[in-house]
């Protein structure tokens, strides 16, 4: 047999001449490179970095991509695992902690400037002294603060402001827990042990964790403290109105909560409006809605343990509209127009904290301006990068508007995707539970398939409700109810002296100009489901939000074609359900992220031996075939046989 050839063999030497693309590159490489030393190959750095277990997911139009950054973090910023692990979360002297065996809680005594971070679920009480937590400034009258810190994002610190400060961290009944048993989502991201009372651990170092998770802590540099201390300052005369725009992921939450809780800190405020436009990630609601809230109490927490409600003390929920998405792609005048509509009802002298969308380039630029000239801000605070001409757009603007600029974040590595994210913050709205005197909220263990539906009838002359109406892509009547079955659905109110108005029917005009009454632009499909049409163009319209709000959100969990009824999931408390008797309700369906994480609670919750096949929702199981083995899948893949059919 011959023997291999060298590749110098069978390519022949090298001339030392370069193609024109190899000169290029070289000379690119030798401009950004420094004199001393070359940065070692990116091949080897990426190795060295620790594998998130994530693919790139994909972004929407318009969204800023991270390919840059990634770059400038493994060549300038490379942290090995080893690294990680030494990273110091806490600084106090332990021999002045004090742990209490009986209960599991700690008091430790710190000096200003001392710190320390726990991961968990906990109570924070300052016995003596002054501390700050999350931009809030706590004291002993500020009483027991509740503080969710799951692994999932920045672990905030608790940190001495006054010498011989004394505080005291104790454990909490957490329901939150309950969760872990329906979604892999939720596991392993609170304190290591799930199955002891403690909720909490005190981390002096990363290497503390008994999980090794890649921990990061809450850092505020010295130049985002300092457009806080104004903000809040400027905040305690009244009328203050703030918007943080920037790229998704560059901290605009974050910021957020900081500046919410930093305001809530002067004794002179005791709460704000807090007005979310972030479809895709918003602060008090599931995806898909826009709101506004007032805010009374400080935020500890990320946005899936703190869900507003017209009922509650803390987060109050003042009036909120759905686009049945988590992008305006679709439809930015609905969007707009709801966007408006908030801002009319924010008109009182309480400062309002904006949460805007991520999407700050292309057609989201132009729709973020409109937002800025309808709210009439005081202040923007631009988190970088975003493009020159929309800041120097916003520079130009009224000279009662201050503008923050704020150099770009260190990225952190994130162990949950957005989609993950999203994920979360449903399951966590869909099993929340109500306190009907406070409205405090707690989580249900149970899969929502075995709680008890909303039964609502939808025959001709017994319908509960007016219709369903598709936002986006509206689905052939054929497969209307089979679309819907496992579908989630926004539970909206509509005014009854404004009907006409509300659904737009002068849209739906025929061809000579006529516009039909609200009886005709309603159809019902061969199982009599009433749904909205379309007009003549095969488009619906959204209700318009001056005369509709959303109410909370619902799953159909079966259609009962005999009874002529549908079963819903909701977490909407007793009373507000049975308060919707007496109004005129709409289903709105669209573009929500499948609930694929309500498919599979059962299988999560339990061994497939425990449920009868023939009774688990949404799922069927496909025998063994081949080297496989048994697998759940979706009965029906949503809008697939919709799409097919066209």
């Amino acid at each position: 047999m011959a023997q291999k050839r060298k590749a110098q063999e069978a390519f022949g030497k090298s001339n030392g001449q370069l193609s024109a693309f190899a000169v290029a590159r070289l000379a690119k490489q030798n401009k950004a490179a420094p004199s001393s030393a070359s940065p070692p190959p990116l091949a080897a750095v990426i190795g060295d970095e620790a594998y998130s277990n994530h693919a790139d997911e994909h972004v929407d139009e318009g969204a800023e991509s991270d390919y840059d950054n990634v770059i400038e973090n493994l060549q300038g910023n490379v942290r090995s695992p080893k690294a990680s692990s030494n990273l110091a979360l806490s600084a106090f002297d332990r021999s002045t902690s004090s742990p209490d065996r009986k209960d599991g809680s700690v008091t430790v005594t710190i000096h200003h400037g001392q710190y320390l971070t726990c991961v968990g679920e906990y109570n924070l009480q300052v016995l003596q002294g002054l501390a700050t937590l999350y931009g809030a400034v706590v004291h002993p009258s500020s009483g027991l603060q509740k503080v969710y810190a799951p692994s999932t994002h920045a672990l905030p610190s608790i940190t001495a402001r006054r010498d011989n400060t004394i505080i005291r961290i104790s454990n909490v009944k957490s329901s939150m827990r309950k969760l872990d048993n329906l979604s892999p989502n939720f596991r392993n991201i609170w304190a290591a042990a799930p199955n002891t009372r403690q909720t909490f651990t005190l981390l002096e170092t990363a290497a503390d964790d008994e999980l090794q998770r890649i921990l990061t802590p809450l850092e505020v540099d010295k130049t985002l403290q300092n457009v806080l201390t104004r903000l809040t300052v400027d905040a305690e005369g009244g009328g203050s109105r703030i918007m943080a725009i920037g790229a998704k992921s560059s901290g605009k939450s974050t910021f957020n909560r900081l500046l919410c809780n930093s305001i809530l800190s002067k004794l002179s405020v005791k709460k704000l409006l807090y007005l979310d436009l972030d479809p895709g990630q918003p602060e008090f609601s599931p995806p898909g809605q826009v709101s506004l809230v007032e805010v009374s109490c400080n935020i500890f927490g990320p946005s899936f343990t703190h869900a507003a409600s017209s009922s509650s003390q803390s987060y109050r929920l003042l009036r909120s509209h759905t686009l049945a998405a988590t992008s305006f792609k679709d439809d930015p005048a609905h969007y707009m127009a709801c966007a408006q509509d908030l801002i009319n009802h924010a008109r009182s002298r309480l400062p309002l904290v904006i949460n805007s969308c991520g999407w700050v380039s292309g057609l989201g630029a132009n729709v973020l301006a409109d937002v800025v000239s309808a709210s009439g801000l005081s202040d923007a605070v631009i988190f970088d990068p975003v493009e020159e001409p929309f800041v120097e757009w916003l520079q130009g603007q009224s000279s009662k508007m201050a503008v923050h600029r704020l150099p770009r974040q260190a990225s952190r590595p994130s162990p949950r995707t957005p989609a993950e994210m999203r994920a979360m913050q449903n399951l966590a709205y869909f099993h929340q539970r109500q306190s009907s005197n406070s409205g405090d909220l707690s989580w249900s263990g149970k899969p929502i398939s075995s709680l008890r539906p909303w039964t609502i009838s939808y025959g001709e002359l017994t319908a509960d409700f007016i219709a369903v109406l598709s936002y986006g892509q509206a689905p052939g009547p054929a497969f209307l109810a089979e679309v819907l079955d496992g579908s989630p659905l926004a539970v909206v109110t509509v005014d009854a002296q404004h009907m006409d108005e509300a659904f737009g029917t002068e849209n739906y005009a025929d061809f000579n100009g006529d516009a039909p009454s609200l009886d005709g632009i309603i159809s019902r499909t061969a199982e009599e489901l009433p749904y909205i049409r379309t007009d003549a163009q095969g488009i619906t319209h959204p209700l318009h939000p001056r005369y509709s709000e959303c109410v909370g959100l619902a799953m159909v969990r079966a259609i009962d074609t005999k009874s002529r009824q549908l079963h819903l999931i909701t977490p909407m408390p007793d009373e507000k359900v049975t308060a919707l008797a007496d109004k005129k309700v709409v289903l709105v369906r669209g573009s929500f992220d499948a609930p694929e994480w309500a498919y599979l609670e059962d299988l999560y919750f339990g061994s497939d031996d425990s449920f009868d096949h023939d009774e688990r929702p949404w799922v069927s199981k496909k025998e063994p075939a081949g080297i496989e083995g048994a697998v759940w899948r979706l009965r029906h893949p949503p809008m697939a046989n919709a799409a097919n059919a066209r």
